[in-house]
Order: structure tokens, then C-alpha cells, then sequence
């Protein structure tokens, strides 16, 4: 069963004016980090950029035409004169959409490999860190960002950044006609478009911070909601239901709030953007109006060629106010997955993987472990040793050290003194993970067939070594009983099994591996009689000629020990030989 929480997480907390100034250099190191990746994809990148500027071509071209077509139609031409220019200018259209249509296909080729680049990076990553990572973080909030946020640097890569180079690029390529025809309406479009950049600036920044904001509440939602969906049957037994419907609106309605405020705020910015549009559009058609009738030499045709073009210069800004709130929530995305890639970084190199090919003699030597911000260590000056071929009970109360002994030659603890000895060699990391077999405390058996589960650390075992490992676990009346036998898939968590069952899948697993280290985490936890001695049976068989390390409780699994290990609040109190080497175990 989950352990849940009591309460609902906090809000996530606004974030000041001068706090994200304080963060700018955060912000742009994201930002950067995201331009990189689309810069990654230089052909994609390349081809949208140079589809963009024909599409600029083009409406130039399509402006042309129809300002012709519309002139010569109020000068009084003949039908017949005007159906080339309109078939043209239908031509034009056709073909400016088609470069459109191909531009949004690249950039979503770019975008899905980069995301699927990003997941690959972000999950290696994760598995890096290993489980101590996340002890102080919610899992839902890691989740998602390996979905969610991952998914949320499409808009980015596929439609902010092209926007962003076009929206420099073509207005400043389609102002050269525009200078060409009529210099004082050049000049009143290039101001206007020099404004631009300011009005977005002022409201990207103030988007960026609540989209940040926005992620944050994101984070935590998606970790309550999970935290609450596992533990769904104690809510329910102990009448929690109704308090907790109520906890999950106050969160959803704290996220929608904040959801609501970046999208007010991108639509701020495209209407300031069409604003300014409008106003550029009317500035320039006042100009030619008087032009016209003054007679200065702007043609008809000309005139409303200019007209046609304005809103092609602001086109591009336009789209990259509408794309704006893409960046922001990708920069917010940024900074979760940046932090799981930037902790793995972090880590020391990793260790040469030591493959052994036979049973191994492990030594603790004054091994010592201290959390950050602990009262105590969580083991101080262990000593002890596993001879070849031993099965090694550690024995004492929760808390004093076992899991954590096991966790570090899994090479998911890293050791503050001290060092371990394997055949007399120091190994550091996850060296010996390649040799180990392993089979913790909670079962986690995978939504997935129970051969998959079965062949999870040696995939591709054959049919022998399978039904080898599923009589020594006992398992053969299991998978008689399933519709499917080893292809029926044992829903998540293994739903289909009993606990005794999955304990049993589980030392089947670790006996297909066939690793000449094997670790054991209190393998008959909970279990009832029976259960319990269809364990040891599969256990006496997996001890076979390897070595084992056994954290336990149960007299039953000490009494097949050749050593125990007594410990207490992270030190060894006794460490004795229980029966001689060749001696047959008790029980």
C-alpha cells in the first residue's frame, strides 16, 4: 500500500518581479539550452527558415498580382483580361500554402526526434540517480517531466524558434519593396516594426515568470494526484474520500489559475501585436490616400500593393507573439528536466562494470554512510565479510543499516569511508551490478507478460532455464492456472498474483539471471506459512553455489544462514559463523 500524505501540497508561490530578475541568468542558460537542441537539427532548422523566405517570395509576388488584378478591374478592363492575373494569383495562393503545409511537417520530423532524444537522456539519466534520488521527491512529479515536460519543447523547437529567425529576416526582407515603391511609407513601417520588439519583451517577461509558476504547480499536482491514486483503498477504509475530492479541486483550481494567467498573458501580446498592426496599416493607407489624391506619382496599383504588403511585414511578429507562450512554458519545462540531467552530471564517473564468473568473496572494510542533514550516520564502520559460496544473513531492527548495505553494492548509496572489497579488489559505483541478482523488500512486478518479468535481467532465456527456475520457485501450478501461461500479462503491480506469488516470480527472476551475487531484501516479508516455505525452497536453491546477502527478520531465512550479522543503528554488534562450510542448514 502507498504511503500517502495528510494534506494537500501548497500552492505553488508567485515569483516576484525580483526574483526572476535575480533568476535571469537560470533563464538563459535554459533558453540557450533549448536553442541548442534545435540547432541540433540543422537540416530541419536550415529548410524551415529557407521555406519561410520563399513564402515571403511568394507574397510579395501574390501581393503584386492582385494589387494589379484589383487596379486594372476598377480601371474598367475587360473580363476576359482579367482571368490570367486571377488564375495567377489563385497559383500563388496554392503554392503558399503548400510551402506552409511542408515547413509545419519538418518542423514536427525535427521536433519529435529531439523529444525523443530528450526522453532517452532524461530516463538514462534517472536510472543514473537510482531510487535514492528520488527519497525527498514526489514520483508523479518526476513523471511528469519525462511526459509532460519533455512534450512541452515542441512548441519551441517546431514553431518559436523558425519564428523567431523568420521574424527578423522577412520584415526586413519585405520592407526592400516597400522602400523601392514608396521610402516614406518604408520609414513609417520600419518604425513601427522597431516598437515591436519592446512590447514583446515586456510581455514575455512577465509571461516567462508565471509560466514558470505555472510548471511548478504543474509538478506538484501531478505528484499529489498519483500519490493519491495509489493510495486510493486506504483513503476509501478510512472515510478520507470526501476530505480528499475536495483537496484535489483546491489543487486543480490553483493549477487552472495559474494555466489561465499565461495564456492571458500570450493573448496580451498578440493583441498588443495586432494593435500595432492596425495602427502601421492605418498610418500607411492615410499617406497613400493623400499621395493619390495630390497626385505625387504613387499609382493605384502601387498603392494597394503597399496595402497588401503590410500586413505581410507584421505576419511573422505576429506569429511569434502567438508562439510566445510555446518559449515560456518550454523554459519552464527546461528547468525540471535540467535538473535530473544536471544531478547525473554530477555524479563521479562510473565505474568499469566487473563481470565475475564465479561466486565472490565481498568485504566491508570500516564502511561508513552519513545522509545529508542526517542526526546520525546511517552506518558507521562496518565491517564484515561474505566468503564464496556464503549466504549471509544481516539481521536487526528497521533502521539499523541493512537495505542500506545491499543498497550500496547495488551502487545505489555511495559510501562516506570506507571502502568494499570484491576478491580482494575495491569496486566503487554500479561496477558489480552486471554480476548481481537481486529481488528487494517490494516486488515490483511490470505490467507486462509474466515471461517478461521472468527474463527482465537475461532477456532471451531459453525454455530450459525458464522451466528450471519455475519449478525451484514452485511456480508451475501458477502459471498452469493463467489463461495464457507465461504469456499472460500479470497487470500492473503483478494484480494477478498473490504477495507469496510475486515473492516467488521474483527469486525465479533472480535465478534466471543466474549472477553469482545474489541480494536479498527480507524475501519473506509478511508471507503466511505456506508462502513463506515455497520461498525458502526456491531460496535453498538460488543460495547454490553463489554468494548471498540476505537482509531479514525471519528465523526461518537465518537458520539457512552460513554467517550472521547482527546489526544495530548502523553497527555491527555481532558477526558469527552459524555452521560450518559443507554443514547442512538448519531447517
Amino acid at each position: 500500500m502507498a504511503e500517502i500524505s495528510a494534506s494537500a501540497p501548497a500552492p505553488a508561490a508567485a515569483v516576484s518581479p525580483s526574483s526572476a530578475a535575480g533568476d535571469r541568468s537560470a533563464e538563459r542558460r535554459r533558453t540557450a539550452w533549448l536553442k541548442r537542441l534545435a540547432a541540433g537539427q540543422r537540416t530541419a532548422l536550415a529548410a524551415m527558415v529557407g521555406l519561410g523566405l520563399l513564402v515571403a517570395g511568394v507574397a510579395v509576388g501574390q501581393a503584386w498580382v492582385i494589387a494589379g488584378l484589383i487596379a486594372d478591374a476598377i480601371g474598367g478592363a475587360a473580363l476576359a483580361a482579367l482571368w490570367p492575373p486571377a488564375l495567377v494569383a489563385l497559383a500563388l495562393i496554392v503554392l503558399r500554402a503548400a510551402l506552409s503545409v511542408v515547413s509545419e511537417a519538418v518542423g514536427a520530423t525535427a521536433s519529435h526526434r529531439i523529444r525523443q532524444a530528450v526522453r532517452g537522456r532524461v530516463l538514462a539519466a534517472l536510472a543514473d540517480l537510482g531510487p535514492a534520488w528520488f527519497d525527498h521527491r514526489a514520483s508523479g512529479a518526476v513523471s511528469a517531466t519525462a511526459v509532460d515536460q519533455v512534450e512541452a519543447l515542441d512548441g519551441f523547437i517546431a514553431r518559436f524558434y523558425p519564428a523567431q529567425i523568420l521574424a527578423g529576416a522577412v520584415p526586413v526582407a519585405l520592407l526592400v519593396p516597400v522602400f523601392l515603391v514608396d521610402p516614406p511609407s518604408g520609414w513609417m513601417l520600419l518604425a513601427a516594426g522597431a516598437l515591436t520588439p519592446v512590447i514583446m519583451g515586456l510581455v514575455g517577461w512577465r509571461t516567462g515568470v508565471h509560466a514558470r509558476s505555472q510548471v511548478t504547480a504543474m509538478k506538484r499536482a501531478n505528484g499529489y494526484f498519483l500519490d493519491r491514486l495509489q493510495g486510493l483503498a486506504t483513503l476509501k477504509l478510512f472515510g478520507e474520500i470526501g476530505r480528499e475530492r475536495g483537496r484535489m479541486r483546491a489543487v486543480s483550481d490553483d493549477l487552472r489559475r495559474r494555466t489561465m494567467g499565461v495564456l492571458r498573458l500570450a493573448f496580451l501580446s498578440s493583441t498588443a501585436l495586432e494593435l500595432l498592426s492596425s495602427l502601421a496599416l492605418a498610418l500607411v493607407a492615410v499617406h497613400l490616400a493623400g499621395s493619390l489624391l495630390a497626385g505625387d506619382g504613387i499609382a493605384l496599383a502601387e498603392g494597394l500593393f503597399l496595402l497588401i504588403l503590410v500586413p505581410e511585414i507584421f505576419q511573422p511578429l505576429r506569429r511569434l507573439g502567438l508562439h510566445y507562450h510555446d518559449k515560456a512554458a518550454a523554459v519552464g519545462a527546461a528547468e525540471a528536466i535540467l535538473e535530473i540531467l544536471d544531478a547525473a552530471e554530477a555524479l563521479p564517473p562510473p565505474a568499469s562494470p566487473l563481470a565475475l564468473t564465479a561466486a565472490p568473496t565481498v568485504a566491508f572494510e570500516a564502511v561508513s554512510l552519513a545522509y545529508p542533514g542526517g542526526r546520525r550516520s546511517a552506518l558507521d564502520g562496518v565491517t564484515f565479510e561474505a566468503g564464496a559460496g556464503e549466504v549471509v544473513a544481516l539481521v536487526g531492527e528497521s533502521g539499523s543499516g541493512k537495505s542500506t548495505l545491499l543498497a550500496i553494492l547495488l551502487g545505489l548509496r555511495q559510501v562516506t569511508e570506507g571502502r568494499i572489497l570484491v576478491d580482494g579488489a575495491p569496486v566503487e559505483g554500479r561496477a558489480l551490478v552486471p554480476s548481481i541478482a537481486w529481488a528487494g523488500q517490494r516486488v515490483r512486478i511490470l505490467s507486462a507478460s509474466l515471461r517478461d518479468n521472468l527474463t527482465l535481467g537475461r532477456p532471451g532465456a531459453d525454455g530450459a532455464v525458464l522451466a528450471d527456475a519455475l519449478a525451484a520457485a514452485s511456480l508451475g501450478p501458477v502459471v498452469g492456472r493463467l489463461p495464457g501461461g507465461l504469456d499472460t500479462l500479470v497487470g500492473e503491480g503483478g494484480r494477478m498474483l498473490s504477495g507469496g506469488e510475486a515473492r516467488r516470480v521474483a527469486l525465479a527472476r533472480a535465478l534466471v539471471r543466474d549472477a553469482p551475487l545474489v541480494l536479498l531484501d527480507e524475501p519473506t516479508a509478511n508471507l503466511d506459512p505456506d508462502s513463506e516455505a515455497a520461498v525458502l525452497s526456491a531460496l535453498r536453491t538460488l543460495a547454490w553455489g553463489r554468494t548471498v546477502i540476505v537482509a531479514t527478520h525471519a528465523p526461518a531465512v537465518v537458520a539457512l544462514a552460513d554467517r550472521v550479522v547482527r546489526l544495530e543503528r548502523g553497527r555491527v554488534v555481532e558477526n558469527r559463523v552459524a555452521r560450518q562450510a559443507g554443514e547442512a542448514p538448519h531447517g
